[in-house]
């Protein structure tokens, strides 16, 4: 009893020093049950057709929410230890036996662990029904959401967390009790005026030249990329390795060595630092770097990994949506043989059509080169392609708005090629030739290159046509000829639900195309149709059926389902990362105390001492955010290169977001800062 009274008493005396740290456990606890409840609740999911996608998904993330906020919870602990040995060492000159101070700590472990318990899952209980349908509008879903709790959830979240705690408050225990007892009154000595040596300026210029490096590489990708091009392909995955590895390596350099000698600068200059405390707020901003180097190295790098991947998904997003126009940019798209068999059961449906356009394509041999936009050859492109009329191309456009006006003389063409939109391959490269494998018409100059096709790219052999004029068309001659049918119907849960119906009935019918030989020379190259069972060389296949707005659902509830995780779990590295800076930079208060009270004797004023350490908190706490942000920025420059898409709104805002939060950090942690160091 007493040890459990002096426990509650211990816990009550460093509440405003663990209070960042129960914050932290209780959001991740919140999050943790949310999810579990979520995926445990079977009302909630059973009208997505994904639900099982979904269920796996949130699972997944509870698994690796607990291990992130497990091993900051050790971390933390572990501070916490290292910052309360003269207490323990005095605990052991009264007498008090090791084992009873590990029982002591670790009794404390279990009452902060308790709080944390049983507010997240009070707000977990409350916040729940909210956060589910945050997920249901992300997703684009709607569904009745009731109010959600479960004792399976309940069950799960305190067992979970009940073994960290009791695991954490065993491992304080431990350490404790390995303890000798000159250990517990030894300080560290901080070697705050430690002189710079040339070893400083050599790894802080390598720091600068290894982020200056990467920066540059990244921002002028598609030139800097030539540079390796005996690596041939690869050079596209290779000069982004040498990049982050630049990046990790500048980072950790710009910490440990640049920023000192940054700091000895501003030192030097006298017109400078004699102002006010300036002198004095470097030195201390320099101490407090030099104790953060491995946290803020962490942080920075953690935040360029979030950002990226939270811009990336919406980059991916956009070229998945872009990919979506291209392969089916019209509402239903079918062969003419089933067209008055779609029309009739859209009809029995009673969904409006508002309009239907029929094409004839014809598939020709045709080769063409062309080359990237970074200096790599994109290839000989050998094989079938789709051909279309300028006439049957301008109909469509009545319906494919995203199709530019064209007009074409005889001897040219427009390339459609779906795949240069991507790996930095140029889109309007133009006058070179396509040869084609046919007696009337041997060769067109191309005239621009689309990647927007007229029907979409799944209705074009191998994704790869050509727009040619009505004479040169009509000069053709086809070795097979298609006939795609366009539906144009608004998007309704009608239209989707009919569309899913035909593509389970219709969706396996497709055209088997190959070679009427094997590995012939170009002049030989002719195509024919085949049955699955005549198969006996390279095939190409062309679906009678093509459907827009089931795609369009199983798109967006993956971007809602990724955006909806990432924020929940950036939350997470949040919360943790700002604790722990917030804990370290509280731990340095009660050293520093005498500084400012003897500051105060010399006549200095408690608003230029206040000022000083706002200075220093909030390069502490925001310098480690905005250099992660100039690396995500950086990455993502690199991903939309690659992928063709500019959409970084959503980055940019999980940057301000970032910005924001710790903002709050910093400015609670100099408050509280000042106050343990202010003279009574």
């Amino acid at each position: 009893m007493v040890l459990l009274r002096l426990a509650l008493k211990n816990a009550r005396i460093h509440f405003s020093r663990y209070l960042a740290y129960v914050l932290a456990c209780t959001v991740a606890i919140i999050i943790y049950f949310t999810f579990t409840v979520m995926a445990t609740t079977p009302k909630l999911l059973q009208d997505i057709a994904q639900q099982q996608q979904l269920k796996l998904a949130l699972q997944i993330t509870s698994f690796f929410i607990v291990l992130f906020i497990a091993a900051f919870m050790v971390y933390a602990n572990l501070f916490f230890v290292q910052q309360r040995r003269q207490e323990i060492g005095l605990y052991n000159l009264l007498g008090v036996t090791r084992r009873q101070i590990g029982s002591l700590f670790f009794l404390e472990n279990l009452i902060l662990g308790l709080v944390a318990l049983v507010l997240g899952l009070l707000f977990g209980v409350l916040l729940s029904k909210l956060f589910a349908m945050l997920l249901l509008r992300l997703i684009a879903v709607a569904v009745p959401t009731p109010l959600l709790f479960s004792w399976s959830a309940v069950g799960q979240t305190v067992t979970m967390f009940s073994l960290i705690f009791v695991g954490l408050a065993l491992l304080d225990a431990s350490v404790i009790y390995r303890y000798r007892l000159p250990e517990l009154f030894h300080q560290p000595v901080l070697h705050v005026g430690e002189q710079l040596n040339y070893r400083h300026y050599f790894w802080g210029g390598c720091g600068g030249l290894l982020l200056i490096y990467a920066y540059w590489s990244a921002q002028n990708y598609a030139q800097a990329v030539r540079q390796y091009h005996f690596f041939g392909v690869a050079a596209f995955l290779i000069l982004p390795l040498l990049i982050l590895v630049a990046v990790l390596l500048g980072t950790f350099l710009f910490y440990r060595a640049s920023l000192a000698l940054i700091l000895q600068y501003l030192r030097r200059r006298k017109s400078f630092s004699y102002q006010g405390l300036r002198l004095l707020t470097l030195a201390d901003l320099n101490q407090r770097l030099r104790q953060n180097v491995n946290i803020s190295w962490l942080v920075t790098i953690l935040t360029a990994i979030t950002l990226t991947v939270l811009g990336s998904i919406t980059m991916v997003y956009a070229g998945a949506q872009s990919i979506l126009n291209d392969a089916q940019p019209v509402a239903l798209t079918v062969d003419r043989q089933l067209s008055s068999v779609v029309k009739k059961e859209l009809s029995q449906a009673q969904i409006p059509i508002r309009r239907t356009q029929t094409a004839t394509l014809k598939i020709i041999a045709a080769r063409f080169k062309i080359h990237s936009a970074i200096g790599l050859n994109y290839g000989a492109n050998r094989g079938p392609v789709s051909v279309i009329s300028q006439t049957d191309y301008q109909a469509m456009r009545q319906i494919q708005s995203n199709l530019p006006a064209i007009n074409l003389g005889d001897q040219q063409a427009i390339l459609l090629l779906r795949k240069v939109g991507y790996a930095g391959q140029a889109a309007d490269q133009s006058g070179f030739t396509v040869y084609l494998n046919t007696p009337q018409v041997k060769a067109l100059k191309v005239q621009q290159i689309l990647n927007a096709f007229p029907y979409g790219s799944s209705n074009y052999v191998d994704e790869t046509g050509l727009v040619v004029s009505d004479h040169t068309f009509q000069r053709l001659q086809a070795d097979i000829q298609t006939h795609p049918v366009a539906f144009d119907f608004a998007h309704t849960k009608q239209s989707e639900r009919v569309s899913n119906q035909i593509m389970q009935r219709y969706g396996e019918r497709n055209y088997q195309i190959q070679s009427t030989k094997v590995r012939p020379k170009f002049s030989e190259l002719h195509f024919h149709l085949v049955q699955p069972q005549q198969i006996t060389n390279e095939t190409y296949a062309i679906t009678w059926t093509n459907a827009r707005y089931p795609q369009v659902r199983g798109l967006r509830t993956l971007f809602g389902l990724d955006t909806y995780i990432s924020g929940f779990v950036s939350l997470i590295f949040i919360m943790a990362t700002g604790s722990i800076i917030m804990l370290k930079q509280l731990a340095t208060a009660a050293e520093n105390r005498e500084q400012y009270v003897l500051l105060t004797k010399l006549g200095v004023s408690l608003k230029a001492i206040r000022r000083s350490i706002y200075v220093q908190t909030g390069m502490t706490f925001l310098l480690p955010i905005i250099l992660g942000m100039i690396n995500a920025y950086f990455a993502l420059h690199i991903l939309n290169v690659w992928l063709n898409q500019l959409d970084l709104t959503f980055a940019y805002l999980i940057g301000l977001f970032y910005l924001l939060v710790y903002s709050i950090y910093c400015w609670l942690t100099a408050r509280v800062y000042y106050r343990l160091i202010r003279p009574k």
